[in-house]
């Protein structure tokens, strides 16, 4: 049976999350949708799970303070079930945190889905998988959607929302609208690509330091340095887009490109992976 939009309950009316996973990420997600005053249930089948993800609320929850709480936000609305099915039978939406291994999330999903109501968003934390893969054992996989976090969720703002080849385009705004409501900047992805958007522009410029340190053109202090005290900083206000954009003048990143643009070629092309 399909879900049509209008099984989707409206995202702005979500009061109970569930999460699969409390780890260093799962408890991450706890402790942002606690302080903006969600109830959180957790599961996590590791023995010590719930102590874990405890602590872990409990160390960033000053923080939280600091920031700002939304109404009635405390730790104490966080509870752990007993089972994966005694948690879906108590939220609106589900946050899956398990680890990064594909056969690892096919199962989860494929668990999840058999356990939920049918409009129940599924969502993945997966930092590069594609849902198209992780769905493939779902009955509902058109609920089945990314939110890829960076951690910690409590403090970076960033999410970016993908589906799958199977997921139904009302389900990826449903999620968009849901983490918008729970205060986090959301990208939404036009089409599935490898590792995201965000961690391929990480990935690069880590390639481009393995490198360095490799080659021993520079040492992991200088590399570190060389972003904390250099253009990290202006990437906080502004992406190295606008930053180029901006340095080539009246005439934006165009003339830009046509003066450094054969400068570029060749450390563009030099490295294997």
């Amino acid at each position: 049976m399909d879900v049509s939009v209008q099984s989707f309950p409206p995202a702005t009316e979500v009061k109970r999350v569930g999460l699969l996973g409390a780890g260093v990420i799962g408890a991450g997600w706890a402790t942002h949708f606690l302080r903006h005053g969600y109830d959180v249930m957790a599961y996590d089948p590791a023995p010590d799970g719930d102590r874990v993800a405890q602590q872990l609320v409990a160390a960033a929850w000053p923080t939280m303070e600091r920031l700002g709480l939304a109404p009635g936000a405390t730790p104490d609305r966080l509870e752990f079930a007993p089972s994966l099915e005694v948690m879906a039978g108590r939220v609106q939406v589900v946050q899956e945190s398990g680890p990064e291994n594909l056969e690892t999330k096919i199962a989860a999903f494929a668990e999840l889905d058999a356990a939920l109501p049918a409009e129940v968003i599924l969502l993945s934390s997966t930092s590069g998988l594609a849902m198209t893969e992780i769905q493939v054992r779902c009955r509902h996989p058109e609920r089945t959607v990314v939110g890829h976090p960076f951690n910690p969720p409590y403090l970076i703002p960033l999410v970016e929302v993908v589906g799958g080849r199977q997921t139904a385009p009302e389900a990826v705004a449903w999620a968009a609208e849901f983490y918008r409501t729970s205060g986090k900047h959301v990208l939404e992805l036009e089409r599935e690509a490898p590792g995201f958007v965000a961690n391929r522009l990480q990935e690069a410029l880590w390639r481009e330091a393995l490198h360095m340190v490799a080659t021993g053109e520079a040492s992991v202090a200088e590399i570190d340095a060389a972003i904390t005290e250099g253009p990290g900083l202006r990437w906080a206000a502004m992406g190295p887009c606008l930053t180029f954009h901006l340095a080539g003048g009246n005439g934006g990143m165009g003339p830009l490109l046509d003066h450094f643009g054969p400068a570029l070629e060749q450390p563009w092309t030099r490295l294997t992976a």
